[in-house]
């Protein structure tokens, strides 16, 4: 492996890591705030750590393309191009429909008064949980298949 190829390899790693560790845990976080104050300040604590797996997300995509070409590999192995479609899909899913109800619960929980969590929060909680165990399903095949390489 030539040396520049090396270093994208290592930064294709580390941004996987900076960037997935954080939309592992923060389902979790969400998931223990049991009353309003708890969710107000977990919900800012999300905007703050979202930003991670944003940007590894961009770098992913743009080491895991310049791989590709130096590679010569471009889109002949399935294995990458299965990668590749589940990316796009989780970014679909995150952009136009996680985000989305993340950014609706916030302000539901931001005008709440008193400390009971917010009458119509769980409904908007289960879908969140939902469409996040699923971006985390199609991350983790992503991952099985960059190590196993079918």
């Amino acid at each position: 492996m030539e040396s520049i190829e090396k270093y994208l390899v290592l930064i294709h790693v580390l941004a996987a890591i900076i960037g997935i560790g954080p939309a592992f845990v923060l389902p979790i976080i969400t998931h223990s705030a049991k009353t309003s104050s708890q969710l107000r300040f977990v919900f800012h604590l999300n905007d703050k750590i979202n930003k991670f797996p944003k940007f590894g997300g961009i770098i992913l995509v743009v080491t895991g393309i310049l791989l590709m070409v130096l590679d010569h590999t471009g889109f002949t192995k399935m294995w990458l191009n299965v990668s590749l479609v589940l990316f796009i899909l989780i970014e679909i899913l995150i952009i136009g429909f996680l985000e989305p109800a993340m950014k609706r619960a916030g302000k539901l929980i931001k005008k709440h008064k008193g400390e009971g969590i917010p009458e119509g929060y769980l409904p908007m909680a289960r879908k969140i949980n939902t469409l996040s165990r699923i971006v985390h399903t199609l991350t983790v095949l992503i991952i099985i298949l960059m190590v196993i390489r079918p």
